[in-house]
């Protein structure tokens, strides 16, 4: 999933994060286009939610990043609401992640502070809670459908740094479920998951 944007400005840990944050989309892509017909109305480990909510949900973050990096400020988190995905949720999605990844592209929009509804953040931690998102839905997803994947390491651990220091704060009461122990010598993804409060 290629980006044409000027980044030049961005400090070498925004072009990282930036990295990571494809990487991530690219990985949520791919478990969405394995996805069924039949598959739409599976319950995932969100609670509540089938695969076509949790998608939506995924497609609202993007386009909340979008409207940030854009300069506008988001008060609150948008409801779910499926119709947003249209006809096609895979070419909705793809657009969507594209018009994400382009706006995080632009000089230095990840160095600067946003109204993000959890508070203000740089551009590199708001797309820090993007890259999560992207990798525990698609696993989500996968595991929704009935498929065994593994989270890829190196993106795991970078999660994993990104969220050791406020677990167990509460800053992520509401947005994940309680962490679980993670087995013992469990890979980064499943200790990842497990922190996030899903067994692997």
């Amino acid at each position: 999933m290629g980006v044409g944007a000027d980044t030049g400005g961005a400090s070498p840990a925004a072009l990282d994060t930036l990295a990571a944050y494809t990487t991530a989309c690219a990985f949520f892509g791919e478990q969405l286009s394995a996805v069924g017909e039949e598959d739409w109305g599976a319950t995932t480990p969100c609670d509540g939610w089938d695969v076509r909510s949790l998608v939506a949900h995924v497609v609202l973050g993007e386009a909340m990043v979008v409207e940030l990096f854009s300069g506008g400020a988001v008060a609150e988190a948008p409801e779910v609401d499926t119709s947003v995905l249209g006809p096609n949720p895979m070419a909705t999605w793809r657009g969507t992640a594209v018009a994400a990844l382009e706006a995080a592209s632009v000089g230095s929009v990840l160095d600067s502070v946003h109204a993000h509804p959890s508070g203000d953040f740089p551009g590199t931690v708001i797309l820090g809670f993007r890259v999560t998102e992207n990798l525990v839905h698609g696993w989500d997803i996968a595991t929704a459908c009935g498929r065994q994947i593994d989270l890829p390491d190196s993106l795991a651990e970078r999660c994993l740094d990104f969220w050791r220091p406020v677990a167990g704060t509460g800053a992520m009461a509401g947005h994940f479920a309680d962490p679980v122990m993670p087995p013992e010598g469990a890979s980064a993804g499943a200790r990842l998951l497990a922190l996030l409060g899903r067994p692997a």
